[in-house]
């Protein structure tokens, strides 16, 4: 039964991926390819003041950013990628190895972006049910308060397995900690995590695609909890609180999404996400 699971899950991100490269294709097709890059120019405004490489490779992941969009990523090439950024295929090769590399520098930047200001954010929330909630919920804001990342990230966690544990490792630690504190009533292994984050992830394609609005963010928490073993009135009550929105900020964490202003029960103490980073190392 399980098998038949995990085997459906992979058909799903199989298929949404088709739906997805159709659907941002359809949406940008009437685009120039310098339009785009001047619409996003994420990565380009990071590196603004920086050196002539710095600049350079971040107008090279600009450009590889708007031809994944207009052309797909199966579709791209490197001879493209330097075209839209203006620069000599031997420059593009100055800084990445292929197309495979700069779309996984790419992406595990977004990834580490979004779990940067989660982190911050979440630095004093105490309780697993809090934390669950919160980001389960911010996460998907965050992915798609900047669609062309949302989406750059959605298309990424499923072929890239670094990414994916990346984006997970967070979760993992906040459900071990909630059957710690006996919150949580489940066996946190594989399988959960794995489901957890489809959930997460096809919410962020809804939101993405607008067949959702912001709702289903607390929706998909709420549900969430509610497997996990929390009672209805307290899953639903942790899912559908108020919370302040996160605002990016290209350095440190985001200003707002205040957790105190939101009711959510703070502490002084290290989060369990960074407790488990230093453990491990990181």
């Amino acid at each position: 039964m399980i098998a038949a699971l995990a085997a459906a899950l992979t058909g799903i991100s199989l298929i949404y991926g088709n739906i997805v490269n159709y659907w941002i294709c359809a949406n940008v097709r009437c685009m120039t390819t310098t339009a785009l890059i001047d619409t996003l120019a994420i990565f380009g405004e990071a590196a603004r003041g920086q050196g002539k490489s710095a600049r350079t490779r971040a107008r090279l992941m600009d450009a590889a950013v708007a031809v994944f969009a207009r052309d797909g990523y199966e579709a791209a090439s490197v001879n493209e990628i330097a075209r839209a950024a203006d620069v000599a295929n031997g420059t593009f090769y100055l800084h990445f190895r292929d197309r495979a590399e700069i779309a996984a520098s790419i992406a595990f930047r977004i990834a580490g972006d979004v779990t940067r200001q989660l982190d911050g954010a979440m630095s004093c929330i105490n309780g697993a049910v809090d934390r669950v909630s919160f980001g389960t919920r911010q996460f998907i804001d965050l992915a798609c308060a900047r669609p062309q990342w949302g989406w750059a990230l959605f298309r990424a966690v499923w072929s890239l397995p670094g990414l994916h544990e990346q984006v997970v490792s967070y979760l993992r630690a906040d459900l071990e900690a909630g059957v710690r504190e006996g919150v949580f009533t489940v066996e946190v292994d594989d399988f959960l995590i794995q489901t957890f984050a489809s959930m997460a992830l096809s919410t962020m394609f809804l939101r993405l695609t607008g067949e959702a609005g912001p709702e289903a963010n607390s929706k998909i928490a709420d549900l969430q909890l509610r497997m996990l073993g929390v009672a209805p009135d307290r899953a639903h009550s942790a899912a559908w609180r108020d919370l302040a929105p996160l605002t990016w900020s290209e350095s440190g964490p985001p200003q707002g999404g205040g957790a105190v202003a939101s009711g959510i029960a703070t502490s002084n103490q290290p989060s369990t996400r960074r407790v488990a980073r230093t453990r491990n190392g990181g």
